[in-house]
């Protein structure tokens, strides 16, 4: 069977549209929680971070035979954080298509470090402030002092406070993925980078291999350890498996499938997904079904685009844009997301349109404030690495 290697694994807009169907998932997720609330079924709670079996048989429960019009909402409201393996994936795909390619400069670990952390905060910090100072004036309770040096140094998923989720007052923020990228930007340069671009030896495999094989028994191990099992998918653990998966597909490529295997492909990862998360040991490897089903689905939207089907062609530029967008969204979604939650819980509205209404403003707040905030941004000097492997800042 003929591999797919290079750009033709996965192109840049087709990266992006994976980028947009992933923070759709994401900010969705976070919003349904509450919409779901008004639900005759109520709010079925997600397995992100712990594996609880009550929430898997409810969530399987209402699918099969409790599903109303809320179906939509409860969706994502359980299934969304799946967006977070899928970005996972495509920066482990990202370093590998821009760090090994043939003459590529070889960079070390210090201005590597050093550009992606000044990267991160740069991206973080005035979404982090803003939200901040607005849930304190909505009379939120703040943080300590030590939370706060943690988070503005990128490293409040590794403290051992009770929740290293709780990146705001309320815990409504989600700025502890910052912290988990730096980890995976140090996990990757540390032990992943190959000494040379060409390096084609036992290492290039077997390093990201490591990666998911040593976070895949972490979670084996202390699977009876709740608390343990909640801070290291917190933490890097849970990247080990989308992150190396993505090395992996970016170095050796994939198989070159018609659009008929695809479009199969996709709706079997469908209903893997839910089969998947019926048992912890299966669910630990949900994440490769959710992103071999995003990327086969990207896959058929873009043949079918191709093929001059208008509805697949404007779903594809849609999600393109949302795609581009996708960083600065993830950043913005909370200032959105909070006084929406304030205003739903006070009018104890219950009428399922209403809901629906909830959502579409929350959508598109989110999405013309990220459009801001990246204007905002390009005003702000950013960092680059040179030639000599300095790190610079771009005016």
């Amino acid at each position: 069977m003929q591999t797919l290697a290079g750009d033709k694994i996965l192109t840049k807009s087709q990266c992006d549209v994976m980028r947009g169907i992933a923070i759709i998932g994401i900010v969705l997720h976070n919003f349904c929680h509450w919409l779901a609330i008004g639900s005759p079924a109520g709010s079925i709670k997600e397995n992100e971070y712990d594996f609880v079996m009550a929430n898997s048989q409810r969530m399987w429960d209402y699918f099969t035979h409790g599903i109303d019009a809320f179906a939509p909402i409860q969706f994502f409201s359980f299934f969304g954080h799946y967006g977070v393996p899928v970005f996972l994936f495509l920066s482990g795909f990202g370093l590998v298509m821009k760090y090994e390619r043939r003459g590529a400069n070889h960079v070390k670990a210090l201005p590597f470090l050093g550009y992606y952390w000044i990267k991160l905060f740069r991206l973080m910090i005035l979404g982090y402030v803003i939200p901040t100072a607005l849930f304190v004036m909505m009379g939120a309770h703040g943080q300590s002092w030590d939370e706060v040096l943690a988070q503005l140094a990128l490293v409040t998923n590794l403290c051992f406070y009770p929740n290293p989720g709780v990146a705001l007052p309320s815990g409504f923020g989600p700025y502890w993925f910052f912290g988990l990228m730096l980890e995976v930007y140090v996990l990757y340069r540390l032990l992943v980078y190959p000494t040379r671009n060409d390096d084609c030896g036992v290492w290039r495999w077997l390093s990201p291999v490591l990666v998911v094989i040593v976070t895949w028994m972490l979670q084996e191990i202390f699977a009876s350890n709740a608390d343990a099992i909640h801070y290291m998918r917190y933490n890097v653990v849970i990247a080990g498996l989308p992150f190396g998966l993505g090395i992996l597909v970016g170095r050796y490529g994939l198989p070159a499938l018609s659009r008929w295997m695809w479009g199969a492909l996709s709706l079997l990862c469908l209903l893997g997904m839910a089969v998947m998360s019926m048992d912890y040991h299966a669910w630990l490897w949900s994440p490769v079904v959710v992103i071999l089903g995003v990327m086969s689905f990207v896959k058929v939207l873009e043949s079918l685009s191709r093929k001059r089907f208008a509805v697949a062609a404007v779903v594809e530029r849609c999600l393109l844009w949302v795609g581009a967008l996708s960083s600065f969204i993830f950043v913005v979604h909370p200032i959105v997301r909070k006084p929406l939650f304030s205003a739903i819980l006070s009018k104890h509205d219950t009428l399922m349109a209403s809901h629906y209404l909830w959502l579409c403003a929350y959508v598109a707040g989110s999405l013309v404030l990220a459009w801001l905030y990246k204007l905002l941004l390009k005003r702000i000097p950013s960092p680059k690495i040179d030639d000599e492997g300095k790190i610079v800042i771009k005016k």
